[in-house]
């Protein structure tokens, strides 16, 4: 498992934990995000939409989710340097 970078949004930091097995991308889990609130709902609707498509993609470049820029973001960033972290090509 590798941390990416905690990555400060406008609604609260967001920071992903990768797990990579046998060359590929096998879990993703935010382990900051945004809460509270709105953000809350926000988050919740978000996240488990980024993690699949980070899965699909195996890379960091995913689509996003409407409603959820920052959150969305501050999710590919910290995915990034997660990879990076890894030197998953």
């Amino acid at each position: 498992m590798v941390d990416g970078g905690t990555v400060d949004t406008n609604f609260g930091p967001v920071q992903v934990e990768v797990t990579i097995s046998g060359g590929r991308i096998t879990t993703v889990q935010a382990i900051q995000y945004p809460s509270g609130g709105h953000s809350s709902d926000v988050s919740a609707y978000a996240i488990p939409q980024l993690q699949s498509q980070v899965i699909s993609a195996q890379s960091a470049a995913i689509q996003g989710v409407g409603g959820a820029t920052y959150t969305t973001q501050g999710f590919e960033s910290s995915m990034q340097s997660a990879l990076d972290a890894a030197h998953f090509q």
